[in-house]
């Protein structure tokens, strides 16, 4: 018989080591895609239904260590919460005004109130995995780890539009690796900590247009003046509009901390505080769709004529070339805002939670400088820099439970959240603004072990302008003249599972 309960607890937690690492494995093997915005709900299925506005003291299922590592107190059994959500995004960016953008290699342009939408295709729709572990140590310790995203942006944009010389396509993620402890200090109050180990993830995609870059750096007239030397075979052409991509990857460490304080059996109040995180080692590469007419086109800016021509057009053509190479070694410091959280859980009748939240993150903080990492030779490293007037994205979330069945618990919330930037500096690859967020969702109990959680939000963004920064450097990097409005429409739907051992 003792031999049999032995076999029976080794089996069991072969079982149990099997499932963390089928989780683990299908979290680092998804791609890990976000969309919309700065802000990203799925970090949780259960909360999604509605609209986390449970963040930091719910404790329906593992997923609150995320937002708050004390609330790992309220488990008394090992936990892994896993899911996942599918994101369908639609790109939409409306000319405001003829002639828009840089002409492409066809000789097109945008006109006012031409609609180009970007709704489908392989990459409209993106899977987003998170995954979560609470183990009790003891009857006050409990810890915790959770892999989940934390910031992440998608966007495809179609391929002509005018801002695409800015940026056409964005994937941009933080994936947030936790490992955390909760302690209650007394039966009414529970602190805790997370740390954290982040990667960061950028890619960004676009056209480089040489008659716009040219256009722009020499003075008027130069287009004409060197299609004229081309005709006379002392110039190549100039070249045809490009494909260029930008990667650029890193890593931070850094901490979390939180409180439950819970006055009543049926009242929680939760509270965190993350520092913000600096990415200071980003490493990347950019580069050129090179072609035979873009290396004839680099010889003639180092060549004899633009170096005789060129200071008196202004034109440093030793930079110009070196500023064209098909691949450059690029580094980035970027800083991530900090983030506060404050949420209060009540459960007033034996089937009704209500639940609300704010949050608050200062972006003001960040910047967008990405710069080239070799010696240019005293030639300016920066190959694009951005200025932002970013400011502190603040949310509040609504939600509530309500237990329909013995073993069904549905769930609604409603949150909305601002931009964090202004018209005046929007970009196509960061079109940030005010949005509203609607859930469902639901929990189905198959039994006290094993629980489903479904859920669907539609976050409802207001339109964007863009086009009107004019402080993008070097100029040439800075995109054809365009003006525009940005849609974005985005859907999530989300599955999970939770298993209690």
């Amino acid at each position: 018989m003792k031999f049999r309960l032995k076999a029976k607890a080794r089996s069991g937690q072969i079982a149990h080591l099997a499932l963390f690492l089928v989780g683990v494995g299908s979290f680092l093997n998804s791609p890990e895609v976000m969309a919309g915005g700065t802000a990203f709900d799925p970090v949780s299925i259960s909360g999604l239904g509605s609209a986390n506005a449970g963040q930091a003291a719910e404790a329906g299922d593992a997923s609150v260590m995320f937002a708050n590592p004390a609330a790992l107190t309220r488990f008394k059994r090992a936990e892994l919460t896993q899911g996942a959500a599918i994101i369908t995004i639609g790109s939409n960016y409306t000319s405001n005004q003829d002639g828009d953008g840089a002409p492409t290699n066809e000789g097109t342009r945008g006109s006012n109130g031409q609609l180009f939408s970007r709704n489908d295709g392989f990459d409209a729709a993106a899977l987003a995995p998170n995954l979560y572990i609470a183990i009790p140590l003891s009857s006050k310790a409990t810890m915790g780890f959770s892999a989940a995203a934390s910031h992440g942006l998608v966007l495809h944009y179609d391929q002509n539009f005018p801002g695409r010389n800015q940026g056409r396509d964005i994937d941009f993620k933080v994936t947030r690796l936790n490992l955390g402890l909760g302690y209650k200090v007394s039966p009414t109050l529970s602190l805790g900590i997370n740390g954290s180990y982040e990667r960061y993830f950028q890619s960004i995609k676009l056209r480089v247009n040489y008659r716009d870059a040219v256009g722009k750096l020499t003075p008027p007239g130069t287009t004409t003046l060197l299609d004229l030397l081309d005709t006379l075979n002392a110039a190549p052409p100039i070249p045809d509009e490009t494909n260029a991509k930008l990667r650029m990857f890193g890593w931070a460490l850094n901490t979390q901390v939180g409180a439950l304080w819970e006055p009543s059996a049926n009242t929680r109040i939760g509270i965190s505080y993350r520092p913000k995180t600096d990415f200071d080692g980003n490493r990347g590469v950019f580069s050129l769709e090179d072609t035979p007419e873009q290396a004839a086109f680099r010889a003639f800016l180092r060549g004899g004529l633009i170096s005789t021509a060129g200071p008196l057009l202004d034109v440093n053509g030793r930079k110009a070339a070196s500023d064209l190479e098909p691949y450059q070694r690029i580094k980035q410091s970027i800083t991530l805002p900090d983030e506060f959280r404050l949420t209060i859980f009540h459960h007033p009748t034996p089937k009704l939670d209500l639940m609300a939240s704010y949050t608050r993150q200062d972006f003001s903080v960040t910047n967008l400088l990405f710069e080239r990492e070799a010696d240019r030779g005293g030639l300016d490293p920066t190959l694009e820099n951005i200025p932002q007037n970013f400011k502190a994205a603040q949310s509040y979330r609504m939600g509530m439970n309500y237990k329909l069945y013995k073993r069904l618990t549905v769930r609604a919330g409603f949150a909305k959240e601002n931009g964090v930037i202004d018209d005046a500096t929007r970009i196509t690859i960061l079109p940030d603004s005010d949005r509203k967020f609607y859930s469902l969702g639901g929990t189905l109990d198959f039994s006290s072990n094993t629980a489903m959680h479904f859920a669907y939000q539609f976050m409802d963004t207001k339109p964007a302008k863009v086009g009107l920064n004019q402080s993008v450097t070097p100029t040439e990097v800075s995109g054809g003249a365009f003006n525009g409005t940005v849609q974005l429409d985005t859907h999530f739907f989300g599955v999970g599972i939770t298993e209690r051992f």
